[in-house]
């Protein structure tokens, strides 16, 4: 069976969260953290995050930075440690928006 999730932020929400120590904790691995350069980035990874539960159907069970987002040597992301899966991260003017497709 196939489940889809998609979740689109704007940038600037994004932008004003990650100025917090303890939200960038919560969110995002120390790899994540170590590959976004900007907010943009960072929305991507957050709406791919919520995309993924929302996938899923189950809500946030887990703390999000337990869920990890990864990139292939062609730059195309991948979650760590889960088979099966899909993600599609994309950004446009105020937007990140992403999709995910779980089998």
């Amino acid at each position: 069976m196939f489940s889809i999730g998609t979740d689109i932020v704007k940038i600037d929400r994004i932008e004003k969260s990650i100025q917090s120590e303890s939200f960038l904790n919560k969110v995002f691995t120390f790899k994540e953290r170590e590959h976004c350069k900007n907010a943009e980035s960072f929305a991507g990874l957050f709406a791919a995050k919520e995309a993924y539960f929302k996938a899923l159907g189950t809500g946030i069970q887990m703390p999000m930075c337990k869920v990890e987002i990864l990139y292939n040597e062609k730059g195309k992301p991948y979650f760590k440690g889960v088979e099966n899966s899909d993600v599609s991260i994309s950004h446009d003017g105020d937007y990140a928006v992403a999709s995910v497709i779980l089998w």
